[in-house]
């Protein structure tokens, strides 16, 4: 699987506070099909082209009480989440955000490999 295939989808419901024009805290859903999501995958907006060079925000975590921070978001179960990025005015609600894994040293290493 390539860095550029989306692992899961989050559906935002809810904004709950934009700490820092970096930070915001919403309540998301995982839409996805068989597919979680973990602190550490990348979001863009749905609509966003694979490609386009914006820079991704970062799921940073996930929790929801009573049950506490999850290590994954699975298909159908919503928590807050907290992501971190240069420019998050696009998490809104009704939103639906692209999820990406992380980018390896070796997907990089790769990527600069061809490019040169």
């Amino acid at each position: 699987m390539s860095s550029t295939e989306p692992v899961g989808l989050l559906q935002v419901e809810i904004v709950y506070e934009r700490p820092s024009a970096n930070r915001v805290v919403c309540h998301a859903r995982c839409i996805s099909v068989g597919r979680s999501v973990s602190p550490g995958d990348s979001v863009l907006p749905v609509d966003s082209p694979p490609d386009d060079g914006a820079p991704p925000a970062r799921v940073l975590r996930m929790y929801r009480p009573p049950y506490g921070e999850f290590t994954a978001l699975t298909p159908g179960w919503s928590a807050a989440v907290e992501l971190e990025g240069t420019d998050l005015s696009w998490v809104q609600p009704a939103a639906n955000l692209r999820v990406v894994p992380p980018r390896t040293g070796t997907d990089q290493e790769q990527e600069e490999e061809q490019a040169g």
